[in-house]
């Protein structure tokens, strides 16, 4: 065996493996200790970093320190399948950036663009946060099945699938009858700008076509989660790869078959693609699948009503939409001011995409594997590993995240140039998204540490806070918005600090809300002043 200990800041790192066969890890991620050590300067914690072999997740592990850790699964199976998660988030990520530097190469920041960014939204507040990985159904659906014998969570994920089948069948038939009303709502510039009527009469097309998105959302979530409380997270990690790949092959199509009079071509192309790609997860999900469910048949639809389990489930459901879906719901209202800017909606997501590309490998690095982990602890009343738990993952995410950000901050204009700017996406575009990206990375930390809160409000079964904290972050939002249009003229830039000071505030309140349910947790320095050091 070697051991390697590695301190910087009294962070210390003892990793023990065999010579011959380094662990290939990548998901779960590296387990890590937050404990008390020497002063400097002030209170200071440190991490320690382990990897063991131990049959459950929080247990002792042996070691030189007194101190207790959390160890990783067993070795063997969960180690390849760890790999494989890995790996697919790794391979989805990469898509999806190759899929925006596509896009901006073909279409730059035009009115293409422009109209796929707003007729994004519903579809994509739907398939990204309800369909999508780490969104309130997976997790939800995850949690409440690991503490259901195996047939009650059969039956449960087809009552539930039914269910909002229903509801997302009329939500979608009412997007693709109404889709001017919906588009007035939140992009109000479209009737104001010059260009807005060719950005508006595309948008509303591309609604339509992806009106299926938004009926097949919550099935596909409730299959995630029900892949995820049965241990198989690889399916969840790829998904994401399936649009991005059918949004690629849609650009290039796009490329070698246009006309230079008919732009709306290629925004009813992307749009299909995105519908397509959303489809294909739930077939494939259809197929792993029927065997689990095909055995159990749905009841009257008035005894699923009835089903304790059921409104269990949705008393969660609609609080934690809301809470999780704060930045997605703050795009709203970002996107009914960016649109009296011209090309600010596309400034926007390109800038977003660059600081939740990191964000969301991390989620699902950290956070992913905590959930499971957190509801089990609450079942159990281990709150002292609960909180030391979520310190631990706090204290992690500030580690791993903040020297990214850090060069990434330095070297934005370089890395946008590099990354996009060809074709279609000339020095302009490129500026304008640097500014943007630097705005909204104020807010990186605050993202991640939410969602680490919020997962442990849900492993408490508490939806209630998480849900008035968004609803005023999310007013605080689109005052701040106004503000910065309409009096201080900051443009899209002041849109996206907006974004990040509202995802500031709402963190701050979290914490101090968890501390009152868990009396245990940390103060506020103890968290606060090793990320200070950082």
């Amino acid at each position: 065996m070697i051991s390697a200990r590695i301190a910087l800041f009294n962070v210390h790192s003892p990793i023990n493996y065999p010579l011959h066969n380094p662990p290939l890890q990548i998901f779960p991620p590296p387990i890590f200790r937050y404990a008390p050590a020497k002063p400097f300067r002030g209170r200071l914690r440190g991490i320690q970093i382990a990897f063991c072999t131990e049959n459950q997740f929080d247990s002792p592990c042996e070691d030189d320190s007194p101190l207790r850790k959390i160890a990783a699964p067993k070795c063997g199976n969960s180690a390849s399948a760890a790999t494989w998660v890995g790996v697919a988030t790794l391979t989805s990520k990469i898509l999806g950036l190759l899929r925006e530097v596509t896009m901006a190469s073909v279409f730059g920041v035009g009115p293409v663009v422009s109209a796929f960014k707003y007729a994004w939204v519903l579809p994509g507040f739907s398939s990204s946060l309800l369909g999508g990985v780490n969104g309130p159904i997976h997790i939800i659906m995850a949690t409440t099945l690991s503490k259901l014998p195996k047939e009650r969570g059969k039956k449960l994920f087809l009552h539930l699938t039914t269910i909002l089948f229903l509801i997302g069948g009329v939500a979608g038939a009412l997007v693709y009858i109404f889709p001017e009303l919906i588009l007035r709502i939140y992009a109000p510039g479209l009737w104001i700008l010059v260009e807005g009527k060719i950005i508006r009469e595309m948008a509303m097309d591309q609604l339509k076509i992806m009106a299926p998105c938004i009926v097949l959302a919550g099935p596909v979530g409730l299959g995630f989660g029900y892949m995820s409380a049965e241990g198989n997270n690889a399916l969840p990690s790829i998904s994401p790869a399936f649009s991005s790949s059918l949004l690629i092959v849609g650009c290039l199509i796009h490329i070698f078959s246009r006309r230079l009079n008919a732009p709306s071509t290629g925004g009813k192309i992307l749009a299909v693609a995105v519908s397509l790609g959303l489809f294909l997860q739930w077939i494939i999900q259809v197929i792993l699948l029927r065997t689990e469910w095909s055995s159990i048949f749905p009841d009257s639809f008035s005894n699923v009503v009835k089903s304790g389990e059921v409104r269990e489930f949705f008393s969660l459901l609609l609080p934690a939409t809301v809470s999780s879906g704060l930045a997605q719901i703050a795009s709203f209202t970002d996107l009914c001011f960016a649109s009296l800017i011209p090309g600010a909606a596309a400034g926007l997501s390109y800038a977003y995409l660059m600081v939740m590309a990191p964000l969301g490998a991390l989620s699902s690095i950290i956070v992913l594997p905590l959930v499971a982990t957190f509801s089990k602890q609450v079942k159990t009343s281990s709150w002292d590993r609960l909180v030391d738990n979520l310190e631990r993952a706090l204290l992690l995410s500030m580690v791993l995240l903040l020297p990214i950000f850090s060069v990434m901050r330095v070297l934005a204009e370089p890395i946008i140039h590099v990354l996009f700017q060809r074709f279609a996406f000339d020095s302009s575009a490129s500026a304008l998204v640097s500014d943007l990206f630097l705005a909204y990375s104020l807010g990186a930390p605050f993202f991640i540490t939410k969602d680490l809160l919020v997962a442990a409000f849900y492993a408490l079964g508490d939806g209630k806070g998480p849900f008035l904290v968004s609803a005023g972050a999310v007013a605080l939002n689109a005052l701040l918005d106004w503000l910065s249009v309409s009096r201080f003229n900051l443009g899209a830039k002041g849109l996206a600090l907006s974004t990040s000071f509202t995802a500031a505030a709402s963190t701050f309140i979290l914490f101090h809300l968890l501390k009152r349910k868990l009396p245990g947790i940390a103060n506020y320095a103890d968290i606060f002043y090793p990320t200070t050091l950082l």
